[in-house]
């Protein structure tokens, strides 16, 4: 009786560890766990790329589905009853062990499609009747816990097929060029009997077994009226693969983004397949011609404005040598600015009404600032500036607007490298003190361009994504959209100077476009801006060796205009719906009207920019009758006064602005014995007097410095002084060559009426 009892208990133990076992343990979890390709697809599901896995095996993610051509020709060769038994064929495994018997060894081990699953999973252990029992058993666990269509996923995307190819998809692509599902019968039926003997029969190596094959299993289809005996023909005259294909690389650089941000996944990408040829084309075109002149790097990114998705990535040139960082994926890369962020400043000052299109801003040498031409104009009109991105213009705009408030708005736009202090960037935040990168680049002007959309959320942010889906964030502060259409209509209609070529091609197109380029030549920029599409253009070396000439104008827009010749013909943008107001605007200057203005325009403006700062350009003058000179009451009979509305610059702005403009009023000067002006003297150079370094020529001597002044009238003669003491005077050209001792020195210039500028300066010890 006890042992009895005893047997029992041991029987019940046996079989609950039997049962743990095979209900938790048996199964591996996830059933199979080895590494996995990295597979970039296109918006179509064309294959754009993959990286191998890590045990140097090409082996898709689980396949999403099996074609009804891959899936009957697996079934009738390896598994004709996958669809009805549970995991093991009853009948099948009595024929085998009673032909093994026969045989003395094992022939055949009538595995079902589940059997080899598991055989699969556990590493494909040794062949024998102990684990086949295993086997029959943990495939009835598989066919518990998964359907029959995910045992044929698993089965489809693990199986072997030959050399380093695992699964369906990836032999698909390797002897084909096609994915699974795109496979013809005769194409399907060859990979479908490799998994049975992948080292003896594969594409390359033993040609007429594997026809053979192949052959019997379509007649197999044919006689099972799976195929009709047209198919039948036409699939066994198709010719067998003769080596594995390389792997596709049209977007290598987005490929490694994928791998770092989703390694081992299929990613389906939004790029579009023929819209990544053509920019690679592009590329591939400029990359030969400007090497030449060792320029070696270019990047260029396509963005749909609607959703915000990534058309085309390229994120570097090739070479096959990898001579020149043609790794590095300059999309991502961080370059200074030059002038690509100018629209935005111009934009958000639009925005709050602290600016106005045709608003005249100085352009006269600004501290340390410099026009890339090196030419001023004394003023300009803010429309035109942004246009012709002249530097002086923004940098006043960036200093009336402010450092701080500029730097917060940069952050909000989607450019994540401005986190010094503002003062760090000074006024070259808009003209290159910062970085950004093309990828934020684009995302910033598809959000410009996205605010025009009357259906968009002013406050909404969109972040670019390379998948098919997309995000949002909050803006800190919307930008009205009137105050975009004005800056993309700056950017489109007015005159670009003789030296930008290729723009007259897209005048009246819609496009808007910027360029910029960085200090030192380092780094070209080109954007265009579009109702439907952003491309965003960079070229220059990616070791950051600059190359003389090399501006954003002369190699980068180019490039962007021959990718832009794809998507005509192009779209317009709409002008925003807004509340507006009729204001008068000062002809010549560009601000609202003010009572000394000669002569006004009525426009209509949104009303977030009907108030604002009268013109400050003009001034009612007072003369004698021969017009020759200002007069007043104290020196002039008021009844014989002269009074005139006119247009008058401060000195330094209209000493430049009478070279463009020769038919600028000059002030006249005053009357014998009348009051002098304020303000008629101004400094040109040095820009700033604080603090002086003399130049040291080669021989070690102190050389002087050329100090230059305006005057309103250059016929007059001006009187210079330092310290108290007389050293020369001048006429026409103001420029002295002063060379004081080392120390705080006080400089006066007058004029004989007695109009004078005062400046403190100091002479710094020369830099060694």
């Amino acid at each position: 009786m006890f042992r009895h009892k005893w047997f029992k208990r041991v029987w019940k133990g046996l079989v609950l560890v039997f049962l743990a076992w095979y209900i938790f343990f048996s199964l591996p979890d996830p059933l199979f766990s080895n590494s996995s390709s990295t597979i970039l697809l296109s918006e179509e599901d064309i294959l754009l790329g993959g990286v191998i896995a890590d045990d140097e095996q090409w082996r898709f993610p689980l396949t999403d589905s099996v074609s009804n051509k891959v899936e009957q020709c697996i079934l009738h060769f390896e598994d004709e009853y996958f669809r009805y038994h549970f995991g093991f064929n009853p009948v099948s495994l009595s024929k085998a062990f009673v032909q093994n018997i026969k045989t003395g060894g094992i022939v055949s081990g009538a595995s079902t499609i589940t059997m080899q699953t598991v055989r699969m999973a556990k590493g494909t252990p040794q062949r024998n009747y102990l684990q086949k029992l295993i086997e029959i058993i943990v495939s009835t666990r598989v066919e518990l816990k998964y359907s029959k269509d995910e045992i044929l996923r698993h089965y489809l995307s693990n199986a072997p097929f030959g050399g380093n190819v695992v699964g369906i998809d990836a032999a698909a692509w390797r002897y084909y060029r096609r994915m699974s599902n795109e496979l013809s019968w005769g194409e399907a039926a060859t990979l479908a009997v490799l998994p049975n003997a992948p080292s003896l029969i594969y594409p390359g190596k033993n040609q007429e077994k594997l026809r053979k094959k192949r052959n019997r299993l379509l007649f197999k289809l044919l006689k099972n009226e799976v195929i009709d005996q047209f198919t039948y023909e036409l699939a066994i005259e198709e010719p067998l693969p003769q080596k594995p294909n390389a792997m596709p690389q049209d977007a290598p650089h987005l490929l490694q983004k994928v791998k770092k941000d989703h390694p081992g996944e299929r990613v389906n990408s939004s790029i579009r397949y023929e819209i990544q040829q053509k920019l690679n084309q592009v590329i591939r075109k400029y990359h030969n011609s400007y090497k030449t002149s060792e320029i070696h790097n270019m990047a260029g990114i396509v963005v749909e404005v609607k959703s915000a998705k990534v058309l085309a990535y390229a994120g570097n040139t090739y070479e096959k040598a990898n001579d020149h960082a043609n790794k590095v994926d300059i999309v991502q890369a961080y370059r200074s600015s030059g002038s690509i962020l100018k629209p935005f400043l111009h934009e958000r000052m639009l925005s709050e009404g602290q600016l106005l299109p045709k608003m005249l801003l100085p352009d006269v040498p600004y501290r340390d600032i410099k026009n890339y031409s090196e030419l001023y104009e004394g003023a300009v009109p803010a429309d035109e500036a942004l246009a012709r991105s002249l530097n002086i213009p923004a940098s006043v705009l960036l200093g009336r607007f402010g450092l701080t408030k500029f730097k917060n708005e940069l952050k909000d736009r989607g450019f994540t490298q401005f986190t010094k202090s503002s003062t760090h960037y000074g006024l070259s935040m808009v003209i290159g003190g910062g970085e950004v990168s093309l990828f934020e680049l684009a995302q910033a002007y598809c959000n410009m361009a996205s605010n025009l959309n009357v259906k968009t959320d002013p406050y909404k942010f969109t972040l670019l994504n390379y998948t098919q889906s997309s995000s949002e964030r909050r803006r800190k502060k919307a930008v009205e959209p009137y105050a975009t259409y004005l800056t993309v209509k700056a950017l489109k209609e007015v005159v670009r100077p003789s030296s930008e070529v290729g723009w007259q091609n897209f005048e009246g197109t819609g496009v808007a476009w910027k360029t910029g380029t960085s200090h030192g030549f380092k780094d070209a920029w080109a954007v265009a801006i579009t109702p439907e599409i952003i491309i965003a253009i960079w070229v220059g070396n990616a070791d950051g060796e600059g190359r003389p000439g090399m501006t954003g104008t002369k190699v980068a827009a180019p490039v962007l205009f021959d990718m832009l010749d794809y998507f005509r013909p192009l779209a317009q943008f709409n002008e925003p719906a807004a509340e507006k107001k009729a204001v008068e605007i000062c002809t010549r200057s560009g601000y609202f009207r003010s009572e000394h203005c000669e002569s006004h325009s009525v426009e209509v403006y949104p009303s977030f920019l009907a108030d604002g700062k009268l013109c400050p350009f003009h001034r009612t003058l007072y003369l004698d009758t021969t017009l020759q000179y200002r007069v007043n009451s104290k020196c002039y009979e008021v009844s014989q006064m002269v009074k005139k509305k006119q247009f008058v610059l401060p000195p330094k702005l209209a000493w430049f602005y009478q070279r463009k403009h020769p038919n600028y009023f000059v002030l006249p000067p005053y009357f014998p014995g009348c009051e002098s002006g304020q303000g008629v003297i101004d400094l040109i150079y040095p820009r700033e007097l604080s603090s002086i370094y003399l130049p040291v020529a080669l021989d070690g001597r102190k050389q002087s410095v050329i100090f230059e002044a305006v005057y309103a009238n250059r016929e007059t003669t001006l009187y210079w002084h330092v310290d108290e003491k007389f050293i020369t005077e001048s006429k026409g050209s103001h420029r002295v060559a002063l060379n004081p001792l080392e120390g705080v020195h006080k400089l006066t210039i007058t004029d004989a009426m007695g109009n004078e500028l005062i400046r403190k300066f100091e002479i710094m010890p020369s830099k060694q």
